[in-house]
């Protein structure tokens, strides 16, 4: 019974200990934006209407993985990408998706520094003040055909093809 107790406790410590952490870097380097499960059922019909074809799914800002490791499920043989700035944000989603087994390539890295030449579909849930410069960028990098989801934020000059609730869709012409 004690060593129960002790092993509950010790659990309990690794958990909290692991909420404060997160929690400590939200305040510091400002909260993520994760995707609920509507969106993401959204995104999942966009990929089949738009983009069947696809290799590579980028995920830019990725949080803890929760929108790549859905998208990896339900298209298995799409090569998903995901990048966030946060260290610890990185840790999790790869531990995350080590917990359900989803081959997902997770790097901490800003997003302006990513080459983005490879991808078929970029996702993006970004503050406003990003998005001019992310267009700029993937105006430049993209190859032809490319298809940009932007979810609630979306690009000054770019016209998206379509809008579906707080969903974007752009194509790279």
């Amino acid at each position: 019974m004690n060593i129960l107790l002790l092993f509950l406790y010790g659990s309990f410590s690794v958990f909290t200990l692991l909420f404060l952490i997160i929690m400590i870097e939200s305040l510091l380097r400002g909260h993520d934006l994760p995707t609920n499960s509507k969106t993401t059922e959204s995104i999942c019909k966009i990929i089949s209407e738009y983009k069947r074809e696809a290799s590579n799914f980028y995920d830019l800002g990725c949080a803890r993985g929760a929108l790549a490791i859905r998208i990896k499920r339900r298209f298995p043989n799409l090569s998903v990408y995901a990048f966030d700035n946060s260290g610890i944000r990185i840790v999790c989603a790869k531990l995350r998706a080590l917990l359900v087994r989803a081959d997902i390539r997770f790097a901490q890295e800003n997003i302006f520094d990513v080459d983005l030449g490879n991808s078929d579909i970029v996702y993006t849930y970004l503050w406003y003040d990003t998005m001019p410069l992310l267009e700029k960028k993937l105006q430049k990098e993209l190859k032809k055909g490319a298809l940009v989801i932007a979810n609630t934020s979306h690009f000054p000059n770019w016209e998206p093809i379509k809008q579906i609730e707080t969903l974007f869709i752009y194509r790279k012409t």
